[in-house]
């Protein structure tokens, strides 16, 4: 189904995946969010609505209880005119509003346009890109931590590395559930929407087209991670989990799921660390290669000036 014209919006559906993916395809984005899937199994949390606006594919966000907002406008077209178009709507049809996730040089001549739209960086959401080898092979002092992890667990313990079918994705998604009870998920509201998350990307991963692995200790799911193609030359990790039982697990998902499933990639995108300390801690000891830089955009004239 076509994405409908604007300024009317359609709620993201399975219907727009073919439409999505080629426009994704045509125009390669850098930035983890742009893929179907990671659009489609954050799409009730965010209650993302779509449109077009001449060639350029438009993305609304409207989480409960906060500011709603448009991620980058994506395709062919003017989209510094399309920024300040849809700012100019989300002030006039919800009286706030603002672009998030927007890539370095997204709205190439915003210095033409400094006065009218606010440029704030957003590090949370930055992603953190690393070298598909370097991952893998974990070679150097900077990665002893990570191969002394590795033999260590492989000692402990028989694993084997499988990709994911129909029958490992309902088992992936009982250890998902086995690890919200030790995380107590539903006590908070991120953990609780990323169980929502996961679980639609399990529910539809065949139609998604998504490719995962798990590793199996002594014949059950222990981890699982799931991601796909980004872009020509990079690959995005949407979701990795490892049984909080057994030490050196995380790391093991980590180098197996790669060296399966993205050693043709040059780059893997790990996705943000969202502000969250022990997420950020654990990213940098990958040593990335590079990050993605992020920002928000909003009309500068509802922009509070500090003090």
């Amino acid at each position: 189904m076509a994405l409908p014209e604007y300024p009317e919006f359609a709620p993201l559906g399975m219907e727009h995946k073919a439409e999505i993916d080629g426009l994704f395809a045509t125009f390669p984005p850098a930035i983890s969010e742009f893929t179907f899937t990671n659009l489609f199994m954050w799409r009730r949390y965010y209650n993302i609505e779509v449109s077009r606006r001449g060639g350029l594919a438009l993305f609304l966000a409207r989480p409960a209880g906060k500011e709603p907002f448009f991620f980058p406008a994506w395709g062919p077209g003017d989209a510094c005119d399309a920024t300040r178009d849809c700012l100019e709507f989300l002030s006039g049809s919800e009286g706030r509003g603002h672009f998030e996730r927007v890539p370095n040089g997204y709205v190439a001549s915003r210095e033409e346009t400094a006065e009218e739209i606010a440029v704030t960086p957003d590090p949370a959401n930055d992603d953190y890109v690393y070298r598909s080898q370097d991952l893998i092979a974990l070679a150097g002092r900077k990665y002893d931590g990570k191969r002394n992890a590795i033999r260590k667990f492989q000692k402990d313990w028989t694993c084997e590395y499988r990709t994911i079918d129909r029958e490992l994705a309902r088992r992936c998604r009982e250890l998902e559930d086995y690890w919200c009870v030790e995380r107590q998920c539903a006590l908070y509201p991120g953990l609780a929407a990323e169980e929502a998350a996961i679980r639609e990307l399990f529910a539809n991963h065949e139609a998604l087209g998504v490719r995962g692995g798990a590793v199996l200790v002594d014949g059950r799911v222990a981890a699982f991670s799931v991601g796909e193609k980004l872009n020509a030359d990079t690959f995005v990790v949407h979701v990795e989990k490892a049984d909080l039982r057994l030490p050196g697990l995380y790391a093991v998902v980590n180098q197996e799921f790669i060296a399966h499933e993205a050693s043709g990639y040059t780059y893997v995108n790990r996705e943000q660390d969202l502000g969250e300390e022990g997420l950020r801690k654990a990213k940098q000891s990958y040593n990335p290669a590079h990050m993605v830089h992020k920002f928000k955009l909003a009309l500068a004239r509802n922009v509070q000036a500090p003090g």
